[in-house]
């Protein structure tokens, strides 16, 4: 029976600096500056254990038009070791790392196979026999609008087709629209199986053909949570076969705790500690963002001063790279609520509900206009951290006034 076996990967954005968490001891910095090329390493060493015939890299192999050697050098050497190991490699630059970049000249295995500008069909062959046909391009500048996929067409009717696409799918409006296309056009081509690259969260479009973007084999800050790495993938007459693997070893997480069941601090304290030292992050580094949900009165506690600044360096306290890896936390969200409702106040006439009507109507633009003295000012603008999330601090501005007036810790009565 005819077959084929591959790996899957796109979106390497090796150098690609890690962002979102702040003053990490320097071992724990170290480790993660260099996991996307753990994750390539393990990549390869994965197609080597299932001794796969080919592996595709999907774009954006580097993070910027400037590549330097040390990274040139690191992909190198491991397509060298898929060379040795007998398989073929077959890459296209994406919109990060088009092919107008900077770089050195370096000679790669022959067995590598580096994409052009035009889309190009490249057989694959064993013992001389055609099996498949991939079919490829790499951006020429970083923004490539157009459609490509129209210039995509079968090579023959017996061999299996193959399709690596670096682009957006036509209504995802969270990425740039490069190279767009829909899904009936990918389908309408006939192909055996579709290696998308380009969007970082992995997805798996269509079972048959198969049409999936892996994602990016490292995340690199907090919106590209959960496990990163490749498909492993097997064409054969009997159908298609796809397996993801994890090959990512530092993940980020997004946790909840409920502080309606702490009765204090310490008791909240107590429950991060548990989420912190569960069993699934004995090994591996991660990067953990804890969001406070529930409602109690330890909420408005919170508001005040550096209090959750104080509990996240606590958390944070002898949290270290070990030998099988680190867990730490590099921030803490509050999505709770106070132990007061806001609705039943609003339903009530009267001051309360006059600052609530005014919150409703408070804009965006009316908190820049109001801050603009301060972050205009020379000396204090140095003082103040960059401001996120602005619907979140004007919520956070209206219950802490609202605490100072219903639990009276403004210094007035009752």
């Amino acid at each position: 029976m005819k077959e084929v076996t591959f790996l899957h990967c796109a979106d390497l954005h090796l150098d690609r600096p890690f962002t979102g968490a702040n003053q990490l001891p320097t071992s724990i910095l170290d480790f993660v500056r260099e996991s996307a090329y753990r994750s390539l390493r393990a990549i390869v060493d994965l197609a080597i254990q299932k001794q796969v015939d080919f592996v595709l890299f999907a774009g954006d192999l580097f993070d910027s038009s400037y590549r330097s050697i040390k990274t040139q050098v690191v992909l190198l050497q491991e397509l060298k070791r898929l060379d040795k190991a007998g398989i073929h490699s077959y890459l296209s630059h994406g919109n990060h790392d088009a092919l107008d970049g900077e770089w050195a000249t370096l000679t790669w295995p022959k067995s590598s196979y580096f994409f052009q500008e035009k889309v190009e069909a490249i057989p694959y062959k064993r013992e001389g026999e055609v099996l498949a046909w991939i079919h490829g391009f790499s951006y020429p500048t970083r923004h490539v609008n157009e459609k490509r996929v129209n210039d995509y067409q079968r090579a023959d009717e017996r061999s299996f087709q193959i399709g690596m696409l670096h682009g957006n799918l036509e209504g995802q409006t969270d990425h740039s629209a490069y190279a767009p296309f829909t899904l009936s056009e990918l389908i309408e081509k006939n192909f055996d199986y579709w290696a998308l690259g380009h969007i970082h969260q992995r997805a798996e479009l269509q079972d048959n053909p198969p049409i999936v973007y892996p994602g990016n084999i490292q995340g690199a800050h907090s919106k590209e949570r959960g496990e990163k790495g490749c498909y492993f993938v097997k064409l054969s007459e009997a159908g298609p076969l796809i397996e993801f693997h994890q090959t990512s070893d530092v993940t980020w997480h997004r946790l909840s705790v409920d502080i309606g069941q702490c009765e204090s601090i310490q008791h909240l304290l107590n429950a991060c500690e548990d989420v912190l030292n569960q069993e699934s992050f004995s090994s591996g580094g991660h990067l953990i963002n804890i969001e406070f949900v529930g409602r109690s009165t330890i909420h408005t506690d919170l508001l005040y001063g550096n209090q959750l600044e104080d509990l996240l360096q606590t958390l944070q306290l002898h949290r270290d790279m070990e030998e099988n890896g680190f867990v730490w936390p590099y921030k803490l969200s509050l999505h709770s609520l106070p132990s007061w409702n806001r609705e039943s106040l609003k339903q009530q006439s009267g001051f309360l509900q006059d600052i609530l009507l005014i919150s409703d109507d408070y804009k965006q633009n009316n908190l820049k206009e109001a801050l603009a003295p301060l972050y205009e000012h020379r000396r204090a603008r140095k003082a103040l951290h960059p401001i996120e999330d602005e619907g979140q601090l004007i919520k956070e501005a209206e219950e802490l006034l609202l605490t100072y007036l219903i639990e009276s810790k403004g210094g007035g009565g009752s």
